[in-house]
């Protein structure tokens, strides 16, 4: 994908955590000595109790505003910028300061060379498909919403099987009883439907995974088919709370009757800024031991 020099840098900080506040204003400074713009979501309260000048936005106005969002924190951190990617796509920098991190690639001790090599162009910006999760009940749309990572549907409290209807492109596929079932895209195949036993997908492939959540059935197996399927959920029960969850950032309540959709996010995709220091493969190695030997 072709790269540019970008001048005006959104800053996404992890909430209640010095020392990501703390790289940010360092790399604030250093940006600015370098005649770039700074603008901070202004969420970012510690950040701008000690930079009093800062400019400041909403967090879903970054993508307006910025060439390039900088996330200082972890991949929940990463996935809350993400799903305001909804009218306009930008490169997203995660620096990490979590755990995991498979979507904050670059290292703290990486973050000024990684930045000189982005302010000269010479940096890759990968593209990662996204889904959106449509909710009808009783044909009404509710609402329609995009995921990076997953959708998920769960109980919410008491911990009976869920009775739903899996359909594609409008063809029944299978009556499931299970706990819940996860549609994740290739990014989010490293996250709950991996541990649900699903596949890991590259992220380059076209797919949208289907994962069942401990199914009451010995013969339900992971599915994952062209990311241009439409998939679609009736939930059949009768009692009991059950949630949509997108991206385990927001969750909205679900009904029996209700139809969910989740279809790829034709709009655009997710542009994520590489490390330099680092391939796919070297994340799975890294974060889960991908390859290594039991010894």
């Amino acid at each position: 994908m072709v790269v540019f020099k970008p001048k005006k840098f959104g800053f996404v900080i992890k909430h209640n955590v010095p020392k990501a506040t703390k790289i940010a204003l360092e790399v604030a400074d250093w940006l600015e000595k370098k005649k770039c713009t700074v603008i901070v979501a202004d969420e970012a309260k510690d950040f701008l109790s000690k930079k009093k000048k800062a400019k400041a936005a909403p967090k879903e106005e970054l993508p307006a505003l910025c060439d390039m969002v900088i996330v200082f924190g972890g991949d929940g951190t990463f996935l809350s910028i993400a799903r305001q990617m909804i009218w306009k796509s930008i490169p997203i920098l995660g620096v990490n300061l979590g755990t995991l991190g498979f979507l904050t690639e670059v290292k703290v001790e990486e973050v000024y060379e990684t930045l000189e090599l982005v302010l000269k162009g010479k940096y890759s910006v990968q593209e990662r498909s996204m889904l959106e999760a449509c909710v009808k009940r009783q044909g009404k749309e509710l609402f329609c919403l995009p995921v990076l990572n997953d959708v998920v549907i769960n109980k919410s409290a008491i911990a009976r099987v869920i009775d739903f209807q899996l359909f594609l492109a409008g063809v029944p596929v299978a009556r499931l009883k299970a706990d819940g079932l996860i549609a994740s895209t290739p990014t989010g195949s490293t996250a709950y439907s991996l541990a649900a036993g699903g596949p890991i997908v590259h992220p380059s492939v076209g797919a949208i995974v289907i994962t069942a959540i401990c199914p009451h059935s010995l013969n339900v197996r992971p599915l994952v088919i062209p990311e241009d399927a439409i998939v679609e959920v009736e939930l059949l029960q009768k009692d009991g709370d059950i949630m949509l969850t997108l991206d385990g950032q927001s969750g909205h309540a679900l009904h029996q009757g209700d139809r969910i959709s989740i279809t790829k996010y034709k709009r655009h995709s997710l542009l994520l800024v590489q490390s330099p220091k680092r391939d796919y493969f070297e994340l799975l190695r890294s974060k889960l031991s991908l390859g290594a030997r039991g010894e």
